[in-house]
């Protein structure tokens, strides 16, 4: 058997019973790409181009969960296509979204009272804004780091710029009424591990930056209506910040009045250094720890 066929055959394996039809039509597209010479050789030798439903043949780096980076000529445009944006994920069930049935749960501690929207509900009742934004994983070009650190081995394009169509967080947050003693909001997503043993993934924003008037639950991307692999129907944006806390597959809002220390905000491995609340908190940065779901 020769080298493609086994990596067909392990990509079959590799992709069944993933929690998502979608990845299970995953298809192996090109030749090997070549890597900048810097990444570990593992790394170069794996990164086909391979193409997931409603995606050009991107970088595939693992395929369960599915995590592809976009290709360097895509960003000779200002905005990457929507088509070639690049692909993370940490969690390898991935739900295919109804956004009739889909609904954004609103509560925790620090709220007057707990609510329920839809999307009918965030496009009616809500001002619509627009921003452009890059979108970038905490891990990009993790390959190229010296000495290599574990993870993900990212090359340079596990990252893209985009308009993002949506209301304003606070706007959502103040609909339910945010006491004064309101510290962070905390959001979790729809996708899920394979087995419960894993975590949740879930991580919490400082209240100011979710009051932030640039912070928004986008549902539309370049135009479009959000991309399944970038979180439909819709999804935290969270401007000048890693992608890993643009939350995907939003599912609910949780405003509490204590830091919140789940474990992937205070217990993962590689991730990064657990940020303060307070307004003079900064972006995490960029470490070893890569960007989740929200990517």
């Amino acid at each position: 058997m020769n080298r493609r066929a086994f990596l067909r055959k392990v990509a079959g394996v590799a992709t069944a019973g993933a929690g998502s039809s979608f990845l299970s039509r995953l298809v192996l597209a090109g030749p090997i790409v070549r890597d900048p010479a810097e990444l570990p050789s593992g790394a170069r030798e794996s990164a086909l181009l391979a193409a997931l439903p409603d995606k050009v043949p991107l970088i595939k780096r693992t395929f369960r969960p599915p995590n592809f980076e976009t290709p360097l000529s895509y960003f000779n445009e200002v905005f990457t296509p929507n088509e070639a944006f690049f692909v993370r994920y940490h969690m390898a069930s991935i739900p295919e979204m109804n956004a009739r049935e889909w609904k954004l749960q609103i509560g925790g501690d620090s709220v007057a009272g707990p609510i329920e929207l839809t999307l009918h509900d965030l496009k009616r009742n809500f001002e619509q804004v627009e921003i452009a934004a890059v979108n970038q994983c905490a891990g990009n070009r993790r390959g190229l780091v010296q000495p290599h650190v574990p993870g993900i081995q990212w090359g340079y394009g596990a990252m893209g710029n985009a308009r993002w169509r949506g209301v304003r967080l606070k706007d959502v947050l103040n609909k339910a009424g945010v006491k004064k003693d309101a510290l962070e909001v905390v959001a979790n997503g729809a996708d899920a591990g394979l087995t419960a043993k894993l975590p949740d993934f879930a991580k919490s924003l400082p209240l100011w930056k979710a009051l932030d008037e640039n912070t928004l639950i986008a549902f539309e991307m370049n135009g479009a209506p959000l991309p399944h692999w970038h979180g439909f129907p819709a999804r935290l944006v969270v401007p000048g910040w890693t992608a890993t806390y643009w939350m995907k597959h939003l599912s609910s809002l949780n405003v509490v009045s204590a830091p919140f220390d789940g474990f992937w905000m205070s217990g993962a491995p590689n991730r990064s250094p657990r940020r303060r609340s307070g307004r003079a908190g900064r972006p995490p940065a960029a470490t070893s720890w890569s960007g989740g779901t929200s990517c």
